[in-house]
């Protein structure tokens, strides 16, 4: 405290010494540099008239005159020629004690000299040190007096007290804190904040009293329960393992689930059923699983002794455990402690009387917040309690069987959904590449299978025959029979069509309103003309008249792709329509016969 008083004393007459230093200085020097202008301004104008009259006695002297005076150390003049008269000290010339000034005369504006007076430094810094030296000894004197004055108050007031504090401190030790003595106390006419202190370390020290009585009579319970504790952590290690054992069988039997076929569920949770009874030593346990949309009604059942339920009895029937559902659905485990107080007639007492149960307790099969099934355990000695370790890991199997149930029912829907996509996607398979009227292929599986057979065509280097086929003036058919005839004259066409593409890779298919299109593969031209008469000849022994009693007809194109030329689907169909054009233009009921670019010319029949 001492040294942070003193520190504190130096660091503040110091400060005060530097700024009276300061304030002498500049009054010290400012009264050098009037001195110094009013000698320039009494000696300026005799030296101004020797230098405007070239006197250079005159000049000397004044400028010695200059150099005796008190408080000047040098005189330095210059003339407009160059000329330098020094006296005195001239080295610096320009510094802060200097004062120089133009000599003008007064007859004249030009400037004959320039006059520099140099003042003494010495002299200033004597006066400097003659006036702060007093007030440095005044300040030393006044801040030692009061540094011993705060000092002496500081004894008085806080250090003594912080000694005692500090003692009292000191004598507060663990082992032997009630021996320990009060804190000191001060009179004094205000509480300050010392006094505070030592009434909180008062405070502490009965806190600390207090609490060592406390953790004593803590020591003496937990010594008083230590056996306690340590048969119960023996009972919680057991049955920690235990239940860690039969984790580990819900966890074998879950994946053992997710690798049996879905025919095989039942078998699974009737072992799981028969598992949790043995280690558990229960009588029965009964899983009772509500039918839906896919599974129906079914039982598991696992009795100790072997029992069996009555083959007319059905357990599944949901309307059966409506007491058993209403308690589920305000609890999440329901009692039936006796089963005397049950109605005769119920699910839960005819369960009881078939197995020769004494009680049960229902847990429900939940999944998604929807009711699978109820689990019901039974035991047969109307004194036996389950235990809390049971209630634990009955909630276990319930949730694994609810995941069971609920898996099973998923993959089961998923079947269905699978097997209805597939029929489904057929359906729209076989309505997308067929003519809903004459059920032969339409113009996209004729487009498809004919960009098929002309890259096989091309690999195999096998012919590929198209025959375009129109029914002949088939408007006036419709005009005179109406479109109902007209529908059936072109379902009759098309089953002629279909009877000549009996091959795999053939494909008859209705490719306009009345257009019809027939692609045989591996078929060369003379082939393709006998078919086409035939066809020709087959749709005039349909029968099929038109209203001036001719027969209805149809004229045809055929077009071969040998595969080896530069053609598309596109060009090749479009060979086959020039010739149909040329059928229709020369005369109608006849075959037209196109040509590859590389072939023949074409020819009529």
């Amino acid at each position: 405290m001492n040294k942070v008083l003193l520190r504190i004393g130096i660091l503040f007459m110091l400060i005060l010494i530097v700024a009276y230093a300061g304030i002498v200085y500049f009054d010290i020097s400012s009264g050098l540099r009037s001195r110094l202008s009013n000698t320039v301004q009494n000696h300026g104008p005799r030296l101004t008239a020797a230098l405007w009259d070239i006197d250079p006695i005159t000049i000397n002297e004044e400028l010695d005159t200059l150099a005796a005076l008190p408080s000047i150390a040098g005189v330095v003049l210059i003339t407009p020629s160059g000329a330098r008269y020094e006296r005195g000290l001239s080295q610096r010339v320009e510094n802060e004690f200097s004062y120089s000034v133009a000599l003008v005369h007064k007859n004249s504006s030009n400037t004959v000299g320039t006059l520099s007076l140099i003042g003494d430094a010495s002299a200033v810094w004597s006066q400097l040190a003659y006036r702060v030296l007093p007030f440095f000894i005044a300040q030393i004197i006044l801040v030692l007096g009061i540094l011993l004055v705060l000092q002496w108050l500081l004894r008085r007031v806080v250090v003594r007290r912080l000694d005692a504090l500090a003692i009292h401190t000191h004598l507060l030790q663990a082992n032997r804190i009630e021996n320990a003595p009060a804190p000191p106390a001060f009179s004094t006419v205000v509480q300050d904040e010392l006094d505070c202190l030592l009434e909180g370390f008062a405070s502490l020290q009965g806190n600390l009293l207090k609490n060592e009585q406390e953790r004593e009579q803590l020591i003496h319970a937990l010594a008083e329960s230590r056996d306690q504790l340590e048969i119960e952590v023996a009972q919680r290690t057991g049955e920690t393992l235990y239940l860690s054992g039969f984790l580990h069988m819900l966890s074998k039997d879950a994946q053992r689930y997710l690798d049996l076929p879905l025919n095989q569920a039942q078998f699974g949770l009737e072992e799981t059923l028969a598992q949790t009874g043995v280690l558990l030593g229960l009588d029965a346990l009964v899983a009772v699983c509500f039918s839906d949309d896919v599974l129906p009604e079914e039982v598991y059942l696992w009795h100790k002794e072997g029992r069996k339920l009555r083959a007319d009895f059905i357990l599944g029937r949901r309307a059966l455990y409506q007491l058993s559902e209403y308690n589920l659905n305000i609890k999440s485990v329901f009692f039936i402690n006796s089963v005397d107080e049950l109605d005769a007639s119920c699910g839960e007492a005819v369960l009881c009387r078939d197995l020769s149960l004494a009680k049960l307790v229902a847990l429900p099969f939940d999944f998604n917040a929807e009711r699978l099934g109820v689990l019901f355990v039974g035991l047969k000695n109307p004194h036996r309690q389950y235990s809390k370790l049971e209630m634990r890991i009955l909630p276990m199997v319930v949730g694994l069987c609810s995941n069971v149930l609920a898996h099973h029912r998923q993959q089961l829907a998923l079947q269905a959904a699978k097997e209805a996509l597939l029929a489904a996607n057929a359906k729209l398979a076989l309505q997308a590449n067929h003519d809903g009227l004459t059920d032969i292929a339409n113009r996209r599986a004729f487009d498809d299978c004919l960009l098929q057979e002309m890259r096989r065509a091309t690999r195999s280097d096998k012919p590929l025959l198209l025959i375009i086929l129109d029914v002949d003036l088939f408007k006036q058919y419709n005009d005179s029979y109406g479109h109902g005839e007209g529908d059936i004259a072109l379902k009759k066409i098309a089953a002629v069509l279909a009877q000549f593409a009996e091959r795999a890779g053939d494909c008859a298919a209705r490719i306009g309103g009345e257009e019809f299109a027939l692609l045989l593969p591996q078929t060369d031209m003379r082939i393709g003309k006998s078919l086409a008469e035939r066809i020709r000849l087959a749709i005039i022994k349909l029968g099929l008249l038109q209203a001036d009693g001719g027969p209805l007809t149809v004229s045809q194109g055929v077009a071969i792709f040998l595969g080896d030329e530069e053609a598309s689907p596109a060009d090749f169909l479009r060979m086959a329509d020039q010739a149909l054009y040329r059928a229709k233009h020369g005369g109608r009921n006849q075959v037209s016969i196109a040509k590859m670019p590389s072939a023949p010319s074409a020819g009529t029949l």
